[in-house]
């Protein structure tokens, strides 16, 4: 019997050509053909699982209602980074996310053009992990983490998301650090996002790679015993003592702060609610962009995970406005039952575990920016870690 031949689900900037974006934006050109790609990359360094190419097009013919250009979205090529998104199931979640749940999320975010994606071949898998995980000692935890994060490439699946290009946007600079006139409108998107999704069962029946915050807490306390000797090597005197002996208690506390931050009154998160992943428009509207880490918990965690990747800790002063203008946008959108006290501790507890997974990510997470000196995790690290109320 013959082998069925794979389709072809582009990968590399080189495979995105004119001839495949013809065939695929058939339905929609009425016809028209490209006749050039341009495909440049953007946001290099940012990103730790996808790669993201704006897509010059040329068409054939003038028309104001074909695209100019697009975004394409694929895991990344660091071999480590692309099994972590594979092992998280990054991809699957955020193609899922656009292509049955677009206009389900109440949140700005860009137009839907194509998706694709191999079949899982074992989709059993994640709960044999998960099983694993639960029981094995924290030493054979990361045994099978090195395991997964090995994995040949023949092994992985592809996967390719085509979107908007939202060009007429500004992108914030999360090296630089937000203005707090950009803190204020972003929390006040999210507590929309959080209020219209509050306790939003539907969504997690019909979206299962929706996971909850506290899920494999042991994965985080692998990774932060595996990662622990070399960070306080990089970044100990950079924090501290103080900070690093703070973290170190912490670590028997991650399964119950976990937990405590998945109870009654939860919401869908974003997950990953940073300056790079929001774009302002010049009539004031925000566009939210990654949707790879949604997940469900206490509101807190956003909003914590916001502010310290967003600011400098030399805002801690602000803090508390920020807090309050947040909850009154959540109190303005119907939402009672979370009272202002009950966040400020979540969002302390969310700044601990936040400080606790940097450390643990560091192996895996560590990237580039072009044109600078200092690595993005060195810049979270500067940012997550001096938030942390010691």
């Amino acid at each position: 019997m013959a082998r069925e031949e794979k389709p072809h689900i582009p990968q590399r900037p080189e495979e995105l050509t004119a001839e495949w974006f013809t065939e695929t934006l058939a339905e929609r050109s009425a016809g028209a053909t490209v006749t050039h790609v341009d495909p440049v990359e953007i946001g290099v360094g940012i990103g730790f699982v996808g790669e993201i190419f704006r897509c010059t097009l040329t068409w054939d013919r003038d028309d104001p209602d074909l695209p100019a250009s697009v975004v394409a979205k694929v895991p990344s090529t660091t071999k480590a980074n692309r099994a972590l998104g594979e092992g998280l199931m990054a991809y699957e979640r955020e193609i899922n996310i656009y292509r049955d749940a677009h206009g389900q999320l109440n949140i700005p975010m860009p137009e839907h053009i194509y998706t694709a994606m191999d079949p899982n071949p074992a989709p059993w898998m994640m709960g044999v992990l998960e099983f694993l995980f639960d029981r094995l000692p924290l030493r054979g935890v990361n045994w099978l983490i090195d395991r997964l994060l090995s994995l040949p490439e023949s092994r992985l699946r592809r996967y390719l998301l085509v979107m908007e290009d939202i060009a007429d946007a500004r992108p914030a600079a999360q090296f630089d650090g937000g203005s707090l006139e950009d803190a204020h409108r972003s929390l006040a998107l999210l507590a929309k996002f959080h209020a219209a999704n509050w306790m939003n069962e539907q969504l997690l029946e019909e979206q299962p790679l929706i996971w909850a915050l506290s899920r494999n807490p042991k994965v985080f306390q692998a990774g932060y015993v595996r990662n622990r000797d070399q960070f306080i090597e990089h970044f100990g005197q950079l924090i501290g003592p103080g900070a690093v002996d703070h973290l170190d208690a912490l670590q028997d506390e991650v399964p119950v702060l976990s937990r405590q931050l998945t109870t009654v009154p939860w919401t869908i998160l974003h997950g990953d609610y940073r300056l790079d992943n929001i774009l302002f428009r010049e009539d004031g509207s925000i566009v939210v962009l990654d949707y790879q880490l949604l997940l469900w918990g206490r509101a807190g965690w956003d909003v914590a995970y916001f502010i310290t990747t967003a600011l400098d800790p030399k805002h801690r002063d602000e803090e508390n406005d920020l807090l309050r203008s947040y909850h009154e946008s959540l109190l303005a959108e119907g939402i009672t039952d979370y009272a202002f006290d009950e966040l400020i501790v979540d969002v302390r507890m969310a700044k601990e575990l936040l400080a606790h997974r940097m450390v643990g990510s560091g192996d895996i997470l560590d990237t580039e920016v072009e044109g600078r000196d200092q690595s993005f995790i060195e810049l979270m690290v500067c940012r997550v870690c001096g938030w942390v109320d010691m």
